[in-house]
C-alpha cells in the first residue's frame, strides 16, 4: 500500500475517531462550539475536477470522479503511521450506525449521521461550528438502517439526500436551507442513505428501496435551484431481456425459463415495482460526459416467482449521458437474482493493458466476481468487452485476453505511489 492509499485509510480512521462513539438516540450535550460562521470559499468545477490533486481538501466522496480513493496527502505515510492518536473525540447528538465520508474544505468538515443530520466541524479542535437537524417526514420504511453516506459541496452550498426521500441544499457557511426538493415518495417504500454526487451544475442522486417493490431511479437536479433535470428509470417498461441462462462468469442460474413465460403472460411485466435502487455513487467520464452506476437487486429479492424475466437493469453495470440521462449501454452480471447478489461497492474508472501491451479504459464494477468493462464505442449497444476473474479467455474485433488464474494477464494502469 502507498502512501496515498495509507492516507486515503487513515482519513477514514481519524474521521471515525474525531466522531467517536454515542450513546443515545437524541443525545443532548455541551458541545465546544466556534462563534463564528464557516469560513469556506466557493467551490469551482474545476476544483472538483482535479480534486485527487488537492492534498489540503477531500472535496468528493470517493477523492475523485474516477472514484480510485487514492488521495495525494503526504503527512501520514508507512513510517508514521503507527504514531496517530486521538487528538479529539466530537459525540453527536444520534445514536445510531456512522457511514460518512467526511469532506474537507478549507478547515472545516463536514459529516453526517444516521437520520439526516450534518454537522460542519473544526477539524483542529473538534469544535462543532453549525449543525443541521432535518425534519424528518413519514418515513414507511428503509434498508439497510437508517445511515446517511456524507454530502457534497457545490459553489457556496452543501448537498444532501435525507432518509425521508428530499434533496436539501444547505448553506455552506451557516447550514441555513436554501432548498429542498422532494425526491422521491417515502411512504411507497423510496429513502435516500447515499451521498449525492455533484457535476457541471448537477446534482446526480439515486434511492434506496430495492427490496420494498419500488421502481429505482437516477436523477439529475439543478444545483442552483433544485429543478428537476432528468430522470432514468433503472427499470424498463420492458424489463424480460434475453431470457439468460447463465451469469457473467458462465454458471448456469437453473432457472425454470419456460415456467416464467407462463407466469409473464399471467401477470405481465412487473416493471413498477421491481426495485433496482442505486445507492452507492456513479463514477463519471469527463472525457466521455458518461456517467457509470451500478444498479442493485430485483424485488423480492431471495423469490422470482413473481418477477418472470431478466429483471433487466437489476444486478447492472448501466452507462448513461451525463447531460440528458439518457441510456447508453448496460452489462447484466446475473440476470434474474434470486440470491441477492448485487454489486455493494461504487464503479472505478481505470486503464486496463493486456498481455499485447494495447491498453483500454475501463471500468471496474464491484460485483460478487470483480468485472472490468470496456466502454463501447459510440452509438454501441452493449460493452463489447467483460473480462469477469473467472473466464479463461475472452476475445473481441480488435482485443485478445487469455487469463490462466486471476487477472495474471491483465494489468490495471495506476501510478506507482499508489500500488
Amino acid at each position: 500500500m502507498g502512501k496515498r492509499a495509507v492516507f486515503a485509510a487513515a482519513l477514514a480512521g481519524v474521521a471515525s475517531f474525531l466522531i467517536g462513539p454515542v450513546f443515545a438516540q437524541e443525545t443532548k450535550q455541551e458541545a465546544k462550539k466556534t462563534p463564528s460562521q464557516a469560513r469556506v470559499s466557493p467551490v469551482t468545477q474545476d476544483q472538483l475536477n482535479a480534486a485527487d490533486k488537492n492534498a489540503k481538501n477531500f472535496l468528493l466522496t470517493n477523492v475523485n470522479y474516477a472514484q480510485t480513493r487514492f488521495h495525494p496527502a503526504r503527512q501520514i505515510g508507512r513510517d508514521n503511521v503507527k504514531n496517530l492518536h486521538v487528538a479529539w473525540i466530537f459525540q453527536t447528538d444520534v445514536k445510531e450506525s456512522l457511514e460518512t465520508s467526511p469532506i474537507v474544505l478549507d478547515g472545516v468538515m463536514y459529516v453526517t449521521t444516521s437520520f439526516s443530520h450534518v454537522y460542519a466541524l473544526d477539524p483542529k479542535t473538534g469544535a462543532e461550528i453549525w449543525h443541521y437537524k432535518h425534519k424528518m417526514g413519514p418515513v414507511t420504511t428503509y434498508c439497510c438502517g437508517p445511515n446517511n453516506r456524507g454530502v457534497q459541496v457545490l459553489g457556496d452550498l452543501v448537498y444532501l439526500a435525507t432518509l425521508d426521500s428530499k434533496l436539501v441544499a444547505l448553506n455552506a457557511k451557516t447550514g441555513d436551507v436554501v432548498w429542498q426538493s422532494d425526491i422521491a415518495d417515502p411512504e411507497l417504500g423510496y429513502s435516500e442513505t447515499m451521498a449525492p454526487t455533484v457535476i457541471k451544475d448537477k446534482v446526480l442522486i439515486g434511492t434506496n428501496g430495492g427490496e420494498y417493490g419500488v421502481r429505482g431511479f437516477v436523477k439529475a437536479y439543478d444545483a442552483k435551484t433544485g429543478k428537476l433535470l432528468w430522470t432514468f428509470n433503472t427499470i424498463p417498461e420492458n424489463s424480460v431481456g434475453a431470457w439468460a441462462t447463465k451469469d457473467a462468469t458462465g454458471r448456469d442460474m437453473h432457472r425454470n425459463i419456460q415456467a416464467e413465460k407462463d407466469q409473464l403472460a399471467k401477470t405481465g411485466d412487473p416493471y413498477q415495482r421491481l426495485g433496482g435502487g442505486v445507492w452507492q455513487n456513479p463514477a463519471i467520464d469527463l472525457a466521455t460526459n458518461r456517467i457509470y452506476f451500478v444498479v442493485g437487486n430485483p424485488s423480492p429479492d431471495l423469490d422470482g416467482s413473481n418477477r418472470p424475466g431478466d429483471n433487466l437493469y437489476t444486478n447492472s453495470l448501466v452507462s448513461l449521458d451525463l447531460d440528458t440521462g439518457k441510456y447508453v449501454c448496460h452489462f447484466q452480471y446475473i440476470a434474474h437474482d434470486v440470491w441477492d447478489l448485487d454489486a455493494a461497492s461504487p464503479p472505478v474508472l481505470l486503464d486496463v493493458k493486456g498481455k499485447d501491451g494495447k491498453v483500454i479504459p475501463g471500468v471496474k464494477a464491484g460485483t460478487y466476481r470483480a468485472c472490468l468493462v470496456q466502454p463501447p464505442a459510440e452509438g454501441g449497444s452493449a460493452p463489447p468487452l467483460i473480462i469477469p476473474r473467472r473466464y479463461t479467455k475472452f476475445e473481441t474485433a480488435n482485443l485478445q485476453f487469455d487469463i490462466q488464474a486471476g487477472l495474471n494477464d491483465l494489468t490495471i494502469e495506476v501510478d506507482r505511489d499508489t500500488r
